[in-house]
């Protein structure tokens, strides 16, 4: 590498110079941002620019007004046929089934074609501020001196920067380099106990007693423990399905291994979604997609003692903060951090000094919330269909229609609010919590007085 006397006379020459490691929704969506404010920026991803689909493990996600928000500040109007506008939710159970509003005015998109809109529109948009370099792997960064060293098919890349984004996922390269290279930097990691793999459900109007609208809705089989099956929906109306199951217990992947088991699954758990198997057996191919698969962590906690470090790094998205899928939350919460990070800067006026610690200031309560919510309740398969859970939903449902002025409506409702920020929402499940816990107290107390009146009048 280069001096670090040399690297900065050419750095004072230029205008400022980013490089964004990682080409995903958060690469790609805070490279928008810095063009806009007049960065040169150098977006380096390790796969290549397009994938072949059976290349690359593509799953729809779901965007609610966070994320759709973090968008249209960017100035992102994604593509019409490429996204879905959901109208509901529908829940499957063995009593059949039953549609909701949530999920209602979210968006379904598919995660790789969201990546690849963003870099459509830096293309567009900022032809002369956006660069993107495919099959580039971060071999070597050294913070001090702000230089990055790429690996890539055609030998190593040297790149100088005044800033580092680190926007590569939960096992973030550039977050290792921060533990190595910064004293006092620690990072803590709660992996879910699930697993996942991707499966095409086929058409959502194919299920019985499907309506028009089912092919716009998001598809739900909370019931049938420990496993749990998810399915948003594309824009061919069909539906995506994220099959959970646990790492141990009676149903894994280690047991699901031959077309039969898959077969015996599908009959046993999701009975409707494949109605004549017993008669035709599973569409051609699904099995073996399935099984071709190799299964992902459900999810995992990161939670950092901060997000930069001096004047020349700064981590976004899931190298920062990535959430448990329970919530839905995961890219949401990463397209927000950008919005906020480039709010940020802005307020600092390009001043990194004071952006860059001014940004884990303000974010990280917000994402450490997130990451506490998404373990609870819905966080963990296991717990997926708590009762305990379902009983505090629907006793707030019922105590905030009763008495509107003393309980809130049940906090996780507002997890989409663009409005409420995660650690309000934290906040008010603590309130929620020790809400019940009083009510619960009083009907104790006011259980064991009856008691005594009652054993009083037979002395």
């Amino acid at each position: 590498m280069e001096q670090p006397q040399t690297v900065q006379t050419q750095l004072s020459n230029q205008k400022k110079r980013v490089v964004v490691v990682g080409g995903g929704p958060t690469g790609t969506l805070i490279a928008l941002y810095l063009a806009q404010m007049d960065w040169q920026v150098s977006v380096y991803e390790r796969r290549r620019a397009e994938p072949e689909p059976s290349s690359r493990r593509s799953y729809n996600i779901v965007l609610n007004e966070r994320g759709l928000k973090a968008l249209q500040q960017a100035g992102v109007e994604l593509p019409s046929a490429k996204q879905v506008i959901l109208q509901g939710n529908v829940r499957h159970t063995p009593k059949g089934t039953t549609l909701s509003k949530g999920f209602a005015n979210s968006v379904s998109i598919d995660r790789y074609t969201l990546a690849q809109s963003l870099i459509e529109e830096g293309k567009h948009r900022f032809p002369h501020k956006i660069q993107y370099h495919f099959q580039q792997t971060l071999h070597q960064v050294n913070l001090k001196e702000k230089i990055a060293l790429f690996q890539g098919e055609l030998g190593e890349h040297q790149q100088e920067f005044h800033l580092l984004i680190g926007a590569d996922g939960v096992f973030s390269t550039v977050r290792s380099a921060m533990e190595a290279q910064i004293q006092g930097f620690q990072v803590q990691q709660n992996r879910d106990n699930m697993m996942f793999k991707i499966c095409q459900l086929g058409l959502a109007k194919d299920l019985p007693g499907a309506t028009e609208t089912w092919a716009s809705c998001f598809h739900t089989w909370p019931s049938v423990q420990p496993i749990t099956l998810l399915a948003p929906p594309k824009t061919d109306g069909s539906l995506n399905g994220v099959l959970i199951l646990p790492q141990e217990g009676e149903i894994t992947y280690e047991q699901i291994q031959t077309e039969e088991t898959v077969a015996e699954l599908f009959a046993k758990k999701f009975p409707d979604i494949f109605p004549e198997l017993d008669q035709k057996g599973l569409p051609s191919g699904f099995a073996q997609d399935l099984l071709g698969q190799k299964a992902a962590y459900g999810g995992v906690t990161t939670i950092c003692t901060g997000f930069e470090g001096g004047d020349g790094v700064v981590l976004l998205g899931d190298a920062a903060h990535s959430v448990w899928p329970s919530l839905g939350q995961g890219c949401n919460v990463a397209l927000e951090s950008c919005r906020i990070f480039a709010e940020t800067l802005a307020q600092a006026q390009g001043d990194l000094t004071v952006a860059l610690p001014s940004y884990t200031m303000i974010r990280k309560p917000d994402t450490d919330a997130i990451a506490r919510l998404s373990e609870i309740g819905f966080g963990g398969n296991k717990r997926a269909t708590n009762i305990l859970f379902f009983a505090k939903i629907i006793a707030f449902v019922f105590l905030n229609k009763l008495f509107p002025m003393w309980f809130q409506k049940f906090a996780l409702f507002q997890i989409g609010n663009a409005e409420v920020s995660y650690l309000q929402i934290w906040q008010q499940v603590q309130v929620q919590n020790r809400q019940l816990l009083i009510i619960l107290i009083g009907f104790i107390c006011l259980f064991a007085l009856i008691l005594i009146l009652i054993l009083g009048m037979h002395q």
